[in-house]
């Protein structure tokens, strides 16, 4: 079975990104993806965030319009690329975030 972990389709319209930008951008996007959406069972399942990390993408993010694109097609990719959980696969005690911890996100 292959998992993809990080998927980013790549239109030109991301050119005015720099390539370690867009990096930067896929592997958050990728954590944020995989710990949202894998059950807490799922060996691909990162850990959560801290506040102060979703932050730090939020601010790396805020002076360029076409990083939030970006940041948001990535997830929306590797979401969709995603294999759903084994049947069996339980969720029980998953914390998810608060609105205080997410802020202008």
């Amino acid at each position: 079975m292959l998992t993809v972990t990080t998927a980013c389709d790549e239109p030109g319209s991301y050119s005015g990104l720099s390539a370690g930008k867009r990096d930067e951008l896929a592997a958050a996007a990728g954590w944020i993806a995989r710990y949202s959406v894998l059950s807490p069972c799922d060996s691909l399942r990162p850990r959560q965030p801290t506040p102060e990390e979703v932050q730090d993408i939020v601010d790396s993010c805020r002076p360029r319009p076409e990083a939030w694109a970006y940041l948001y097609r990535c997830i929306s990719d590797t979401v969709a690329k995603l294999e759903p959980p084994e049947p069996t696969c339980r969720q029980e005690g998953v914390e998810g975030y608060s609105e205080e911890e997410i802020g202008d996100f």
